[in-house]
């Protein structure tokens, strides 16, 4: 019996230093504004980042590129997903927070605490049209 949890015990060590060795699991942050540009370009290749602003804590983030185009970057598992803001509709802004509710329900709700730039991303995102009536 003694044998067997003692196997076990080095089994569960070894798949967990594989694990970490393999960089699984753990909690991803955005670690900087380069960093937010190139997830916005593998999001749309090509994407020209041309401003970048990052949540507090850098689990999620706005891009806009030369076009005017705008990218909604958020953690999803152990990744980051993104996806382009085409209203204005769903933004909501609250102090320093502004939460975004993006077309795709799959997606779901963000919410992002941009500081003193919460103002001025949501004033730039009215740009952006509004919801089809």
């Amino acid at each position: 019996m003694a044998l067997q949890i003692g196997v076990s015990l080095i089994a569960i060590f070894l798949l967990g230093g594989l694990a970490r060795k393999l960089r699984l699991g753990g909690d991803p942050r955005i670690a900087d504004e380069d960093h937010a540009r190139a997830l916005a370009d593998d999001a749309v290749c090509g994407f020209d980042t041309q401003a970048v602003v990052l949540d507090r804590a850098r689990v999620g983030a706005l891009v806009r590129d030369s076009l005017g185009r705008v990218l909604l970057i958020r953690q999803h598992g152990s990744h980051f997903a993104a996806r382009e803001l085409t209203s204005h509709a769903g933004v909501r802004l609250d102090s320093r927070f502004l939460t975004i509710t993006t077309q795709d329900k799959r997606f779901g709700t963000v919410t992002l605490d941009l500081g003193d730039q919460a103002q001025v991303w949501a004033a730039s995102l009215r740009r952006l049209g509004s919801a089809p009536k």
